[in-house]
């Protein structure tokens, strides 16, 4: 039986053992486990943001990089708004906010959710172990996010994917930078 790779072995199949490369490789893909965290494209140093920059947290790469497969979010230019782009907030009722372009007065909620909800499908796939959102932002802040009410107040809400994720996602894992974790993902 030959065998070209050195020390005679095939994976981790001896020569003339008998065991098949496929058997082997199948074999090891049940065994492997990949563990994924979400996480805000921008966060990861990804020019995502609406002025066209990042906000790169090395932190991440530190603490999770050797454990987990990133898999960078960003629900406003995934739903097809460029970079850059006019500036985002929200209004209305905390609970249920509106995402509006900050001088044009563009209601973008129905773009945002509905990618949201495509997005959430084809995350599910992936037995995510947690979620990392960028403080304040409109579509991924998690409880920072300032929602401008009729009365000119301003309280505090979540973003319009972090609100479909935590819904999609009841019981994972989910901070914001600049929030010690309550329960780390693994």
């Amino acid at each position: 039986m030959g065998d070209s790779s050195p020390n005679g072995v095939w994976g981790n199949a001896p020569v003339g053992s008998g065991a098949k490369p496929r058997k082997i490789r199948n074999v090891l893909k049940k065994c492997i486990v990949i563990k994924y965290l979400g996480v805000s494209a921008c966060l990861l140093g990804q020019k995502v943001r609406y002025d066209g920059n990042h906000k790169q947290d090395p932190s991440l790469a530190r603490l999770y990089g050797r454990d987990v497969t990133f898999i960078p979010i960003c629900p406003e230019v995934e739903a097809g708004l460029g970079i850059p782009r006019e500036p985002l907030r929200l209004e209305g009722d905390v609970a249920a906010p509106r995402a509006m372009t900050m001088y044009t007065r563009q209601d973008l909620t129905d773009l945002l959710t509905t990618h949201a909800r495509k997005r959430l499908a084809d995350l599910a796939t992936l037995n995510l172990q947690g979620f990392v959102f960028m403080s304040r932002s409109p579509s991924c802040g998690l409880d920072s996010v300032p929602v401008l009410q009729e009365q000119g107040q301003v309280v505090l809400g979540r973003g319009i994917f972090a609100q479909a994720c935590a819904r999609c996602f009841p019981g994972l894992p989910m901070l914001e930078v600049g929030q010690k974790p309550q329960s780390a993902p693994p």
